[in-house]
């Protein structure tokens, strides 16, 4: 689903989850079935953090 990555929440250490209602109200809008999306949410959502990890700069700070 388009447009997931701008749904992160995030604070001063980065992502650290999707705001699962902005998601399933895209997916709604977009005519995903719903049911498949909401199990497939929270596996999408850690592996979509764990890509943000990879990809941060190692400043020392985490």
């Amino acid at each position: 689903m388009s447009g997931c990555t701008r749904q992160l929440r995030a604070g001063m250490g980065g992502p650290y989850a999707l705001d699962f209602g902005a998601v399933l109200s895209m997916g709604t809008a977009q005519g995903a079935d719903m049911s498949m999306l909401a199990e497939l949410l929270p596996s999408m959502e850690r592996i979509l953090l764990d890509k943000f990890s990879e990809d941060a700069p190692d400043d020392g700070t985490a």
